[in-house]
């Protein structure tokens, strides 16, 4: 796929940062993806933009493999990426930003083969996908199921469908996402872990600029939840 690019410009960026920030992303619907026009849209994208917009900093998005999104986050200057799971593991490497969404982990299955499995343990006995630098299958794998690894998210939705996976571990909102998007029925299996997605961006990166949008994303979540009441 290739690279889309969006800019975010705000009034003051230049006192704050000398450089724009250039957000990598990968296809994670529906917080994270590429519309029909190659735009970069999703729940977490709006939310992010609206904080940048008001901090008034300058970035440049870009939609990558998700390997690839995370490892420059991690080893260029200026770079950050998201939506981006906080694990212990990964602390240290970033400075961070959020959360932006919450992500409930879930595995699924296709509808037709009516599996029955409703617990991690009881994942071992099959074919189970992921994919490259995915939080999610680094859990399921580190706690001793194999996991196979697909580039992205979408190439195991096919692999589901030929056969060659039994069972997809993801977010729900993803999975569910992914069903409507191919017309496929999937069935869930069970949820197992409630995850916080950050913006993560590399120790570069000017930790009173990241102060700076902190303040204005949650002033955005306060707006949110005192909208809905």
């Amino acid at each position: 796929m290739g690279v889309a690019l969006i800019t975010t410009i705000g009034s003051c960026s230049l006192s704050l940062h000398a450089m724009p920030l250039t957000i990598n992303t990968e296809e994670y619907p529906p917080f994270n993806y590429s519309d029909d026009q190659g735009q970069i849209i999703g729940s977490a994208t709006l939310l992010l933009r609206d904080a940048l917009r008001q901090a008034g900093i300058e970035a440049y998005f870009r939609l990558l493999p998700w390997a690839r999104a995370y490892t420059e986050a991690r080893l260029k200057e200026n770079h950050c990426v998201y939506s981006t799971t906080r694990t212990h593991e990964r602390e240290a490497l970033f400075h961070w930003v959020g959360p932006l969404v919450v992500n409930e982990w879930a595995a699924f299955s296709l509808a037709e083969r009516g599996l029955s499995i409703d617990s991690l343990s009881g994942l071992d006995a099959w074919r189970v996908g992921s994919f490259r630098e995915d939080a999610v299958g680094a859990y399921v794998a580190s706690r001793g199921t194999d996991v196979l690894l697909a580039p992205t998210e979408r190439e195991n939705i096919a692999r589901l469908e030929a056969g060659l996976l039994d069972v997809i571990v993801t977010g729900k909102a993803t999975g569910e996402f992914m069903a409507q998007e191919h017309d496929i029925a999937l069935a869930h299996l069970f949820t197992f872990y409630l995850a916080p997605l950050y913006l993560a961006c590399h120790p570069s990166v000017s930790e009173a600029l990241l102060a700076r949008l902190q303040t204005q994303l949650d002033a955005l979540h306060q707006e949110m939840q005192e909208g809905s009441q």
